[in-house]
């Protein structure tokens, strides 16, 4: 099958009726279905599939929540990625590097300290840019959260 542009070969068993030929399938069945397609698409692209994930997680004997830690992202990621949603290439570069036991802290998740001077920044473009005062004197900077 084609699968986001990439032609992949998965075992599939399906029931199928004898008489019209019509496929079905079992929600159970279809999940399993879907899975095996996303870890045919991984391995097609050089992605970590969900069962390398929780092999190696529990090789290194780390808790999902472990690994979420490790690498700075929430565990509901790593469950997804190992339940058999397809994770980026960049998040798979990093699922790698923390998979050999190496914290890569913030460097592919976007999550970066939050500045005061930074958010004022971009609140003066913004106020440039619609013509409105965003920023009030000594508002703490509660009426522009609001705002945006």
């Amino acid at each position: 099958m084609e699968f986001r542009g990439k032609n992949i070969s998965v075992p599939i068993e399906q029931y199928k009726c004898r008489e019209c030929g019509a496929e079905a399938e079992t929600i159970d069945r279809a999940a399993g279905i879907q899975k095996r397609i996303a870890d045919g698409y991984r391995k097609s692209v050089g992605l970590r599939t969900g069962k390398e994930i929780v092999a190696r997680r529990n090789k290194l004997g780390l808790t999902q929540e472990e690994l979420a830690k490790k690498m700075y992202v929430g565990i509901a990621s790593i469950k997804r990625w190992e339940g058999g949603a397809i994770q980026t290439q960049s998040m798979d570069q990093a699922l790698r590097i923390a998979l050999d036991g190496v914290s890569i802290g913030d460097r592919f998740t976007g999550n970066r300290e939050f500045f005061l001077a930074r958010i004022r920044l971009v609140l003066t473009k913004i106020e440039s840019l619609i013509g409105r005062k965003i920023l009030k004197k000594n508002d703490r900077m509660l009426y522009a959260g609001k705002y945006l």
